[in-house]
């Protein structure tokens, strides 16, 4: 390991931490502010398991392994009103208000950073690593552990507990020095990762989501007594001019803009700009 490099375990805390931020970012649009820290000296992972529990209800624990030296294996460990709360903003983004599939959701959600940190794990001892044999077992009896904060701008996430079990090995200097991982110490406040997200192989739970397609023409406000004037035949005057886009809108917002084209005899929109998050915001009612 090279000076100022955290140790293993400590690394896939923290670099989990950071992953889960991205993939968070990624579903819902919004990434919530992340910091891994040590628990306090002489503190127990079944002891603080059992405090964070008996607040925010049973914990949802994972265990992946990674085929590396000392073999290590990860625990992510969440409240049930942590991995609620994660699961509503995604499903919230994609306008499902269905918490019937939040734990599918969530774990959704886990399986996408823990693929994440297998890639970035990857990097780092320099080989090719398949992490796709993740299951929900007990939390380890014996294990370096680390508590994870997170909280968006409206709302803090019960905390999240990651495990380290096993005997994780230091990768060679030369992968460490690669790596550029940021030296250990106290709470890391995690910045946004620079790895592109793959798509998911896993992610159906939404794909199957309908949601109403429209598209709009133009409006206009007209008093009442206009309105109460109109008979077949009359014309109602839009707030678009005839060459402007046509606006593209799913589920009340605006996503898309494009002109109106002719398909075999039925309208379509040939779609020439797709909305911001910042503008699709704008456009909700």
């Amino acid at each position: 390991m090279t000076e100022g490099s955290p140790r293993p375990a400590r690394w896939f805390a923290e670099e989990w931490t950071a992953l889960l931020g991205t993939v968070l970012e990624s579903l819902a649009g919004e990434r919530p502010k992340l910091a891994c820290a040590a628990p306090a000296e002489n503190a127990t992972l079944a002891g603080i398991g059992e405090e964070i529990a008996g607040k925010h209800g049973a914990i949802l624990w994972w265990q992946q392994r990674f085929p590396l030296p000392g073999e290590p294996s990860v625990w992510i460990g969440a409240p049930r009103n942590a991995w609620t709360q994660l699961a509503a903003r995604v499903l919230g983004a994609a306008g499902v208000e269905d918490d019937s599939q939040s734990r599918e959701t969530y774990l959704e959600i886990l399986q996408q950073s823990l693929g994440e940190l297998s890639r970035s794990a990857g990097r780092r001892w320099n080989r090719q690593i398949d992490c796709s044999g993740g299951e929900e077992a007990a939390a380890p009896e014996a294990a370096e552990f680390y508590i994870v904060e997170a909280a968006y701008a409206d709302a803090a996430i019960p905390p999240l507990l990651v495990a380290v079990a096993g005997a994780p090995q230091d990768p060679p200097k030369e992968a460490d020095a690669v790596a550029g991982t940021p030296p250990a110490g106290g709470p890391v406040a995690v910045q946004p990762g620079s790895l592109p997200l793959p798509p998911s192989r896993t992610f159906n739970l939404l794909m199957g989501v309908e949601l109403p397609v429209s598209v709009s023409f133009g409006h206009v406000k007209l008093p009442l007594k206009d309105i109460l004037k109109l008979t077949a035949g009359s014309i109602v005057e839009l707030n678009r001019q005839v060459d402007e886009l046509v606006e593209v809108i799913v589920n009340n917002c605006v996503v898309a803009r494009g002109e109106v084209v002719v398909v075999e005899g039925n309208y379509g929109v040939r779609i020439h700009e797709i909305m911001t998050r910042q503008e699709r915001l704008e456009t909700l009612p």
